[in-house]
């Protein structure tokens, strides 16, 4: 049996301008079938889109306000 293949988002939410930028939460998500990072995900009821994978290997997505 294999196992899962997890990988972590944040969801974070960024005010008009850029100037301020909060973390809603961070989950642990499968990936798509095919290995990728899926470029949109819901949290709490909102679309969040990919933004960028830091140093640390965690998929940053973000809602703009």
């Amino acid at each position: 049996m294999d196992g899962a293949d997890l990988y972590t988002a944040q969801f974070d939410e960024v005010a008009a301008g850029g100037q301020r930028r909060f973390t809603r939460g961070l989950e642990l998500r499968d990936r798509e079938p095919d290995g990728s990072i899926p470029t949109e995900a819901w949290f709490h009821g909102e679309e969040f889109r990919l933004d960028v994978e830091n140093d640390d290997g965690v998929s940053i997505y973000v809602r703009r306000l």
